[in-house]
């Protein structure tokens, strides 16, 4: 059903803050949630509220800590904290960081899953950074030639504030990804060929398969390529474990403030121009546009503001006896 923003947001406040979540924090969450669902990710949005309750339900809470720090970085131990909220403390002090510095990285482990890598990198692309995120996952994708799940999907996002919005770029190395595979079991469908593994190593079709299996990379060796250096510097360098069974994630998040290598208006008059030049390419027939990085998802914003989003009854029913 076609839900009210506004109705969708305080219906997972509503359930989160119920869970023992301070007002604040549930608020946050459902921002991050709803923010995923504005966008057209539905991965990422409110079909992970079940999910997040059982997690706080079985592992409770304990307070995150600042375990290092300088002028420019920060280390933060998420002490198992749901990795949506240590995220977003990371991209507070990345921003308060960069602010006073020209740059800012933190880190942090010891973290669950932080949903769309997008949001955070879009907050510091708001306050008039560029940025970049990683992070590793469970095990879920083989490597090039493998038929074993041993890295994550692991996605990368960044972004670049521009005249009037941002150049967002948010993507998995894996050519599907653990969220597009609930999806589609909730939804009862298939999954494209060729992009998972079932448990005995043959390409299959079937979500629930899939998940007991491995996905592959995203464009073969290169989509592992890009796996590999991810988990390496979003997960080993942020002292999550290399390969994390047990929910020991890593996150890292840097941002870059343009006015260290030049006046920040001659950056923002060179991405327009960058951006301009893109959408004037001469394009085949049948294209009616081009669009660049993040184009779609804050269109879909825009309308979906305006419209509501659509969530399927079951999950509606499912989050409220959460």
């Amino acid at each position: 059903m076609i839900i009210d923003v506004v109705d969708l947001r305080g219906l997972c406040e509503q359930v989160l803050g119920g869970q023992g979540l301070s007002e604040e924090d549930a608020h946050i969450l459902t921002d991050i949630l709803i923010e995923a669902e504005l966008r057209g990710r539905a991965t990422h949005g409110v079909i992970r509220v079940p999910g997040i309750v059982k997690r706080i339900d079985s592992q409770g809470r304990t307070a995150m800590k600042l375990e290092r720090e300088g002028a420019a970085y920060a280390l933060i131990d998420g002490q198992g904290n749901l990795g949506y909220l240590v995220a977003h403390r990371c991209a507070k002090t990345v921003i308060a960081r960069t602010d006073r510095s020209g740059i800012g990285v933190v880190g942090a482990y010891n973290l669950s899953h932080s949903g769309m890598l997008g949001y955070y990198t879009s907050m510091l692309a708001d306050a008039g950074f560029v940025a970049m995120a990683m992070c590793n996952t469970g095990p879920r994708v083989a490597p090039w030639g493998g038929k074993q799940a041993v890295l994550g999907t692991n996605p990368i996002s960044a972004a670049f504030p521009m005249q009037g919005g941002q150049v967002l770029v948010d993507l998995s190395a894996a050519a599907i990804t653990s969220g597009e595979l609930l999806v589609a079991i909730k939804d009862g469908a298939s999954i494209p060929e060729g992009v998972a593994l079932n448990a005995d190593g043959a390409v299959t079709t079937d979500p629930e398969s899939a998940r007991g299996g491995a996905v592959l990379p995203f464009g073969g060796h290169k989509g592992y390529a890009l796996a590999t250096m991810i988990q390496i510097f979003g997960g080993v360098l942020m002292r999550g474990d290399p390969i994390p069974d047990s929910g020991n994630y890593g996150f890292f998040l840097m941002g870059i403030d343009p006015e260290i290598f030049g006046p920040k208006a001659d950056f923002l008059a060179g991405v327009h121009s960058l951006v301009e030049q893109i959408k004037n390419t001469k394009r085949p027939d049948g294209v009616a546009e081009i669009l660049v990085p993040g184009e779609r998802a804050f269109r879909e914003r825009e309308m979906r503001l305006s419209h509501g989003i659509n969530v399927d009854d079951n999950l509606l029913d499912e989050i409220k006896r959460a």
